[in-house]
């Protein structure tokens, strides 16, 4: 098969552009912060204080990489990381003041609109290519766990 033709190689090639269309945004922003730092913040915005393994649902990346990730938030002082009062193994992850108010900031980098901008088409059509792309990465995660 030509790779042309291969739906999998063309949903990874715009991952890849989508990513790098992110990062110009917030850069333009002023906003120091990767795109991958940006999904994890936008989950602290949506619901503050969650452990890794929380976090680490939503960012699809091994323990060590989502660490990293959070390190360097920690080092922006965007997050602070929080021991469990019931259980001292589990750590939390949680907005500081100056992550609290960075959500206003990155609103303006237009990073929530991406779908509305890239995608002119009806909210059916939008639908119908969502649940596609989520079903290849359903399976994907299947394979990629042994399941």
């Amino acid at each position: 098969m030509d790779i042309a033709d291969s739906l999998t190689y063309h949903i990874t090639k715009t991952g890849n552009i989508l990513r790098q269309v992110t990062a110009k945004r917030i850069k333009s922003a002023g906003i120091n912060l990767t795109p991958e730092e940006s999904v994890l913040m936008n989950q602290l915005w949506d619901r503050d204080n969650q452990t890794l393994g929380e976090l680490g649902q939503w960012s699809v990346k091994d323990s060590s990489t989502l660490t990293r990730q959070v390190d360097g938030l920690v080092k922006k002082g965007y997050v602070e990381r929080v021991h469990g009062t019931e259980d001292r193994r589990n750590v939390f992850v949680r907005l500081s003041g100056a992550g609290k108010k960075l959500q206003a900031a990155f609103r303006k980098t237009g990073v929530a609109n991406l779908d509305r901008d890239m995608i002119p088409h009806s909210a059916a059509d939008v639908d119908k290519a969502l649940k596609l792309i989520m079903e290849v990465r359903e399976q994907a995660l299947k394979e990629l766990h042994g399941e």
